[in-house]
């Protein structure tokens, strides 16, 4: 369900809510694979996932070559699948897709486009995600800590020169600190990248 309401001078509200569900895929079912020193193991057992969430955002113009976007989420998952953790040595770390009891994700989305002249146009997007394991009664320790490959920050920007002849532009991307395990015990660090083209 979405709904949106314009005002005058460019402002625009909106809010949505829905559900959905994932089932799991061939590959979590009956594919087990190795990276490394970690064994994932596949579980035929997986059930489907399901996704209760909501947003609400506003948008506006405060000036005519100036777009600004604001947006807030808030989503609860059943039985989000992940890669737990069922015994680690100093040679081998053994894993299994298995069904958590519910993570929550939320957080904000802010966004903008400014234009100048007209060939110069730039953008930024900001996204803050806190995304957590609310409870796994097979396995309490998991409850409160990060969802593993879910940053909390991510920010880009781009800057793009086009006229008749030309097409010049630049993105760059950082992304904060996230873990690679579900107990969050193996960090991986925060990293910026930066893409050029003519």
């Amino acid at each position: 369900v979405w709904l949106s309401k314009r005002f005058d001078r460019g402002i625009e509200v909106s809010a949505s809510a829905y559900r959905a569900f994932r089932a799991p895929t061939l590959n979590e079912l009956y594919r087990n694979f190795r990276v490394g020193n970690v064994v994932t193991n596949a579980n035929a057992g997986l059930r489907a996932e399901r996704l209760t969430g909501g947003e609400a955002g506003i948008a506006f113009s405060p000036v005519q070559r100036l777009f600004v976007r604001g947006n807030v989420f808030w989503s609860d998952i059943d039985d989000s699948i992940a890669n737990v953790t069922l015994a680690t040595t100093p040679a081998l770390i053994t894993r299994q897709r298995q069904n958590l009891g519910a993570i929550r994700a939320r957080g904000v989305e802010l966004s903008a486009v400014m234009k100048f002249e007209r060939h110069w146009e730039v953008s930024g997007e900001y996204l803050l995600t806190d995304s957590t394991v609310l409870r796994f009664p097979a396995n309490r320790t998991l409850e409160g800590l990060l969802v593993p490959q879910v940053p909390r920050h991510q920010f880009n920007f781009q800057v793009t020169y086009a006229n008749a002849k030309w097409l010049v532009g630049a993105q760059g991307r950082f992304v904060s600190r996230q873990f690679d395990d579900d107990q969050n015990l193996l960090p991986l660090e925060r990293f910026f990248t930066l893409d050029a083209e003519v």
